[in-house]
């Protein structure tokens, strides 16, 4: 038997890195990343460890220019 089977994986906005899971909603990749993962969304876009930094000034985290 063959059936459609749909999930979800992150890709980093960043370098376009594939994170290692798939999961049953976008939601739920997108909890599991940031939470397990160190993966951070900024403004609505998700980066993985290696294309963000934390600002001590600002106490935010933001994307690594490219």
């Amino acid at each position: 038997m063959i059936r459609e089977v749909t999930m979800y994986q992150a890709v980093c906005d960043g370098c376009g890195l594939k994170s290692d899971g798939a999961w049953r909603t976008a939601e739920l990749a997108k909890l599991q990343v940031t939470d397990l993962y160190d993966w951070q969304e900024i403004d609505n876009k998700l980066y993985c460890p290696d294309c963000y930094d934390y600002d001590e000034e600002t106490d935010e985290y933001k994307p690594k220019k490219k």
